[in-house]
This record gives structure tokens, C-alpha cells and sequence, in this order.
């Protein structure tokens, strides 16, 4: 979009000068929601913690200068502020054990372009990180500009991230051969001086259903990301919650049976031993042993046989959801969330999923949560498999980090 006086905005040149005085500090965190969410004053007030004096103030300089478009009558503070003559992109990023998404958006458009393919961390990072740089660049040319107009990448893996330092205090115990170093650091040759802004996939999946999906409006948010392995992400009064070493919402290591299989962390019963999608797989296969039939080679495809009426793969479902029901009572018994999202491959099952889990979970909770005018639900992520790549997108660009 272009000014009336024919101007357009940087917006790298807008989020990368460094502020000298508090109030073009303010400016700039004003600047960054609205690019992550266009939002009402009240709104904006709530995500940067500035007063709505303060935010007014902003909203009317910036707008006079064509960087923000107001639209609406519902007052002042109820008007919706957008990006206006302002031209740079956003990219989110999800690495998956064996997935690996890119999302990119104008900081000046409410439209996402994404793509995916079929590999991800276990495929060594060489690999994952050579075809995301050519998905990043791709979907940047799709909308128009350059990388040089790329803002900020978020990018999520599956690994803890030191709150304090960005960096990885522990992955994925299949993957700590390969995920090592400083993230922030992975693509700093392919696009240079461009803040990358890591931390955990499910993490970023919780705060993307957070702001854009069943989460709006809501303090406390619990989600749960399960597809080749199990983890989860939680949001407390709008901010991710991480814990001291990143290690919050490692729910697929949580014990469910202390006698049961061993779990690649080193421990028994984890959670993940019942309901990872290669276990569910494997029980599948382990059902058909010795009858000749078509056996489901991924979760996925177990899934769409249950959803045409498989009884096995029904089955197996059935007491995942259990198991995932049992976890959640467990973990809500003592965070006790606004609502528990459901995401991830096995979220794709939709009631077949959501609905034992559901109730196995309330079974086994408090029953003050749901004996409440506002109980404790559970639904599936509205993202979907979109969840992690647009929460890392939004929140990278909410995060006023220089690059090196």
C-alpha cells in the first residue's frame, strides 16, 4: 500500500533502528503488535502492557504519518488499527520430526502463504534447513517482495529453548546428534542481519491458537500438539510460559505407568510410549499379524481408515484419546486452563479424538472446573497443522531483538 503523499514505510528500517527515548521504544512495541494482529487501542493496550493514553498517542502520530490505517466508528478506542504504507514480510517456520512448514505474510496484509513438505529434523538439519531457505524464498517472491524486505523469522523445533539465551538446553532424544549450536545463528548466511527468534514448535502452536484461533480472549490456554511425538504449550495471561530451562509442556514424558515400555528419554511409561503416531501405527500392524491386508504405514493414513469405518484403527484411537484424557486431568488438576486445544496430526481424527479424550478427561478432573458458568473445554486447534508456523510468525515479530 502507498501513502497518499506516495511514501512507502521500511519496515525493517521502522523495527531496526535502535530507540532513543522510551517513547519511540513504545512506538516501536505498538508497531510490532499491529503488524502480529491488527487490534482495537484496548487490545493493543492489553498485548504490550502500555497504557491507552500511551497507545492513543502512538496510534494518532503513526497514522498521520501513514504507517497505521484506522478503520471504524465504534468510537476511538474501539476503532481497528492496521499497517498502512508500510512494506517488509514475516515468516514463521515449524521443523517437525518428519514435516517441516513455512508461513509468510506482508506485515501489511491479513493474507498467509504457506507450504509444506514431507521431511523434517530426521532428516539431519543440512537437509531441513537448505529446503526451508528455498521455501522461505519462494513464498517471499510469491507475495511480491524481496528477502531484503523479510522482518523477522520465528522458528520452531523440537527442542527446549533456554528462556535467557535462545539456545537449546535439550531436544528431542532421537535428534541430539543434530540440533546443536545457537539457532538465532542457522540463517545468518542465506539472510543476513534478519532476527531469527527460536523456541519450542509446540510453544509456537499454542500462542498461534492463542491470537488467531479458539484461544482469542482467553488468560490461560493449554495446548497439546501430538504427531510423531507428544508435547505441549501454555499460555498464562497472554504470554507463553516456559519454565526456568524451556523444559514446560514436555507433557509426552509426563509417567503413566512407571512399569511400562521405555520411552526414548530413558524413562518408562511416558506418555509418548502410548501415543506417538509411530506406537499407533505399531499397534495397528501388531493386530493384523498374520492376516494379509493393507497395513497403514504412517498416522495419517491410520487415521483416514478409522475415518471410513476401520474398527481396528477406531480402536487404537479410542484409547489414545483415553491416554491423552488421563494426561490432561492430570495437568489441568494442577495449571487448571480456560480451554485445552488439541492440535497436531492426531488432531486431524476430530471427534474421534477430541470427544474420548474429552471425557476421560473430565472423569478424572476436579470437578470444579466444569461445575463453573465458564468451565474448562476442550476443542480442536481452528488452525490445524497452521497452528506452530503462524504462532512463530506473529511472535518473532513481536520480539525487538537485533541481529548480530
Amino acid at each position: 500500500m502507498t501513502s497518499q503523499d506516495g511514501r512507502v514505510h521500511d519496515a525493517r528500517e521502522l523495527l531496526s533502528t535502535r530507540p532513543d527515548s522510551v517513547r519511540e521504544g513504545n512506538k516501536r512495541r505498538v508497531i510490532r503488535a499491529v503488524m502480529a494482529q491488527p487490534s482495537t487501542q484496548v487490545q493493543i493496550a492489553k498485548r504490550t502492557h502500555l497504557s491507552q493514553g500511551t497507545v492513543s498517542g502512538v496510534v494518532q502520530e503513526l497514522e498521520a504519518d501513514n504507517v497505521f490505517r484506522v478503520d471504524g466508528s465504534d468510537g476511538e478506542r474501539g476503532k481497528r488499527i492496521s499497517i498502512g504504507s508500510v512494506r517488509g514480510v514475516a515468516v514463521g517456520v515449524e521443523v517437525g520430526h518428519d514435516r517441516l512448514t513455512v508461513a509468510v505474510r506482508c506485515v501489511d496484509s491479513e493474507e498467509t502463504l504457506d507450504s509444506t513438505v514431507n521431511f523434517g529434523a530426521t532428516q539431519g538439519m543440512d537437509a531441513w534447513r537448505r529446503e526451508c531457505v528455498l521455501m522461505i524464498r519462494d513464498l517471499v517472491a510469491r507475495t511480491g517482495l524481496s528477502t531484503e524486505h523479510v522482518v523477522s523469522i520465528g522458528l520452531g523445533i523440537p527442542a527446549a529453548i533456554d528462556p535467557r539465551s535462545g539456545e537449546i538446553s535439550q531436544v528431542a532424544s532421537s535428534l541430539d546428534w543434530d540440533l546443536q549450536g545457537n539457532p538465532m545463528q542457522w540463517f545468518e548466511e542465506s539472510f543476513p542481519k534478519v532476527p531469527v527468534i527460536p523456541d519450542n514448535e509446540c510453544n509456537f502452536a499454542a500462542f498461534g491458537e492463542h491470537l488467531y484461533g479458539h484461544g482469542r480472549d482467553r488468560e490461560t490456554l493449554l495446548f497439546v500438539k501430538s504427531s510423531a511425538g507428544i508435547g505441549a504449550g501454555l499460555i498464562i495471561a497472554g504470554a507463553i510460559t516456559r519454565g526456568r530451562h524451556g523444559l514446560a509442556g514436555e507433557i509426552g514424558h509426563l509417567t503413566m505407568d512407571p512399569r511400562g515400555d521405555v520411552c526414548r528419554c530413558g524413562s518408562r511409561g511416558c506418555l509418548e510410549t502410548l501415543v506417538g503416531g509411530a506406537r499407533l501405527v505399531e499397534q495397528v500392524r501388531i493386530a493384523y499379524t498374520g492376516h494379509r491386508v493393507n497395513l497403514p504405514n504412517n498416522l495419517e493414513n491410520l487415521i483416514n481408515r478409522a475415518k471410513t469405518g476401520n474398527k481396528v484403527c477406531r480402536t487404537v484411537l479410542k484409547i489414545a484419546a483415553d491416554n491423552i484424557g488421563l494426561a490432561l486431568a492430570r495437568v489441568c488438576n494442577i495449571i487448571n486452563p480456560e480451554l485445552v486445544v488439541i492440535g497436531g496430526e492426531l488432531g486431524q481424527a476430530g471427534d474421534l479424538v477430541v470427544v474420548p479424550a474429552s471425557e476421560t478427561f473430565q472423569q478424572n478432573a476436579l470437578e470444579g472446573m466444569f461445575k463453573h458458568v465458564s468451565p474448562t473445554e476442550v476443542k480442536l486447534s481452528e488452525l490445524g497443522m497452521l497452528a506452530g508456523p503462524l504462532g512463530a510468525l506473529a511472535f518473532a515479530l513481536q520480539v525487538d531483538r537485533q541481529p548480530s
